[in-house]
Parts: C-alpha cells; structure tokens; sequence
C-alpha cells in the first residue's frame, strides 16, 4: 500500500521511561503544547521534542520536529503533500529540508504560550498587535486582512515592520506606542524563527521616540470632569486622583485591600491579576477619599463592581463620555495617574518617594 499518511508524537520521560506520547488535541482540533497522553491520561509535559512518524519503503521513520507542535503540523503536512505527489506518479525529489515556517501555523502556539506566561493585560495588547499586523479571522470564517498579511514568514521584511510603525502614526497612534506595537511584531518573528534576543529584522532603536511632558488635568478641568461624574464615577476617578492607581489596578481592588483605620490602600496580587513589573505597594491616601469608598455599595469582593457584582471594567469608555459632556478635551483615564504624580511634586515630595507610591 502506498505511503500516505504521517502522524505527530512528542517524546517524554514518563514514570516508565522515555516513550513517544500523542498529543492532546484542543476542542479546535489544535495541538495544546506540551499536553500528550499517557496510557489513556493527559499529563503536561514541558520537556521532551515533537516527532513526525511515517512509513517509507515499509521502515518506520521518526522525524524530529522540535519544541514547537506548530513545526511538527509544517512537517507533517509538507510530508503528506510529498507522498501525494509521488502516489500520483509526479516526479519529486524530497530534499532534506524544513518547509517554511508560516504565520498560520506558528502564530496560535505563540499567543497561547504567550497567554500563560504573561499577564491579562500584556496578552491583549500582544494579540491586538498581532491580528492588526497580520490580519484574523472572524467569528463567521471571514479573513480580515492585516497591514501586512504575508504568511511565510521569511518574506517579512524590515520594511514591512517600519512601515506598519509609520502607519500607526498617520493613524493617529503616538510615536511610542508605534514603535511599541512594531517591536511587540518583531518579538513574535524572532521567536518563530528561534532567533537571539536583539536579533530580529529591527531594534529598539528603530522604535526611539520624543519623550513628551506627562499630560495631565489641571484644577478647571478637574472640577467640570467631577460635576458632571455620577456618584458612582466620581469615586472611581477620584480614587484614581488620589490614590494614582493604575486602571487595572483599579478594576482589581477588593474591600481586604483598604485599611480603613491606617487609611492605606494595598496594591495586591491575586487570580487573574498581578501587579505591573509583580510589585506589591501599600499606598497612604488622603483622608478624604476614605468616606467616598465607604459610601460605595458592598456588591462584592471588588470595591468597584458592576451591577452583577462582578468587577467594572467599562473605564476608558466612561471617562470619555464624561470629558466629551464637560468640554474636556484628550481625557483618559490614566491621565489621573500622571495628575497625582504632579500633585506629589509640587507639594514638595521627593521624586523616589513618589516613585515609590506610583
């Protein structure tokens, strides 16, 4: 019978000694990295290469494939075409190569490796740039092509990631954040291709950037921006005033985080959250804000929570639409952020003490 099929196996120390294992296959019919098999149960299994198996000439042929499932998938389909043609009678010569690596292939493993090596936050900006970059596929199968929608991945070039920055700028992104996105792009490219760190098609200084004054609100716009808050939002924004917490931090804070009698605030890990850089800090707040978080409903654990009790998450779109109804103009929330830093300053503390609180 003629040859037509390979398979994927990963090669693992087990309780019995060193064994090639199936993967497990996802609901999406994707390998999870490093998950196999093991006498009909599901083990994780970091260590250990992917191999390819197929039969040529009758012998038994194993294949390494690597660390990477989405190799092992390139293998084998490139493996599968070759016995396709053959079986079909084309003349082909299989040479002792890898076929290349491809942004379909490589680009789901990465951004779930990416998911549980990362936190929430930087995962979302991660696959944001990503799917912007490349393009993705929507709910209904429909592609949406990205700014540069190549899929091989040795045809991306340095002027495809240096145009994708400046395109990011004519769309109104500041030169930071431009030059953030394309170095995200360019990590993702250097890890599929196993490249160093500092490799890649660009650097950080392709990414250099006018450091701008920090914006933030002055005394006028502070008090339109209040007036026409809710009592619900005015707490949220003037916790963020005086306390200078960052928004996920905000979204995050429980009633076990405020001491109410010390009149600190804890900056505190926990499922699903951990604070940037994994620094805890303990913050002294004015004595003002301690009332106004009294007065907020127990819904829930979180101090700032949603009708349903679960944590609100609808920041960045409500303080647009309060600035847009006070005639504020580039409003956002982190702006309340660099206001209570400024405010620290110029009541005379010292820049490291205020490093520290922030």
């Amino acid at each position: 019978m003629a040859n037509r099929r390979a398979s994927i196996w990963k090669y693992v120390k087990t309780a019995t000694g060193w064994r090639y294992c199936r993967p497990v296959v996802g609901p999406n019919n994707k390998i999870k990295p490093h998950w196999v098999r093991v006498n009909g149960h599901r083990e994780h299994q970091p260590e250990g290469s992917y191999y390819i198996h197929y039969l040529k000439n009758g012998k038994q042929c194993w294949e390494k494939a690597g660390s990477n499932p989405a190799a092992a998938v390139r293998l084998v389909e490139f493996q599968e075409s070759y016995f396709k043609a053959v079986n079909v009678g084309v003349p082909v010569q299989q040479e002792e190569r890898e076929p290349p690596a491809m942004v379909s292939h490589t680009l789901p493993g990465y951004l779930e490796e990416y998911r549980v090596s990362h936190r929430r936050e930087s995962y979302a900006l991660m696959k944001q740039t990503l799917n912007e970059f490349f393009g993705y596929e929507k709910a209904n199968g429909a592609w949406v092509p990205g700014v540069v929608p190549k899929n091989i991945i040795s045809q991306i070039t340095r002027l495809d990631l240096l145009k994708y920055r400046e395109w990011l700028i004519n769309n109104g992104r500041s030169e930071r954040t431009a030059g953030n996105k394309m170095l995200r792009v360019n990590q993702y490219l250097r890890a599929a291709q196993g490249l160093k760190p500092g490799e890649g098609l660009v650097t950080v200084k392709d990414a250099k950037y006018v450091e701008l004054e920090p914006e933030v609100y002055n005394e006028y716009e502070l008090k339109k921006f209040f007036k026409a808050c809710t009592t619900f939002q005015s707490a949220v924004f003037k916790c963020l005033l005086m306390a200078g917490l960052r928004k996920a931090e905000l979204e995050s804070l429980t009633w076990d985080d405020i001491d109410f009698s010390a009149g600190t605030i804890k900056v505190s890990a926990k499922p699903g959250f951990s604070p940037k850089t994994w620094e805890e800090r303990t913050i002294e707040v004015p004595a003002k804000l301690l009332p106004i978080l009294k007065r907020l409903p127990r819904k829930s654990q979180w101090v700032f929570a949603n009708g349903n009790g679960n944590r609100y998450t609808h920041m960045w779109d409500d303080c647009q639409t309060i600035a847009e109804a006070a005639g504020i103009k580039d409003a956002h929330p982190h702006k309340f952020r660099a206001s209570y830093a400024t405010k620290l300053l110029q009541s005379g503390v010292d820049l490291k003490t205020v490093q520290k609180l922030a």
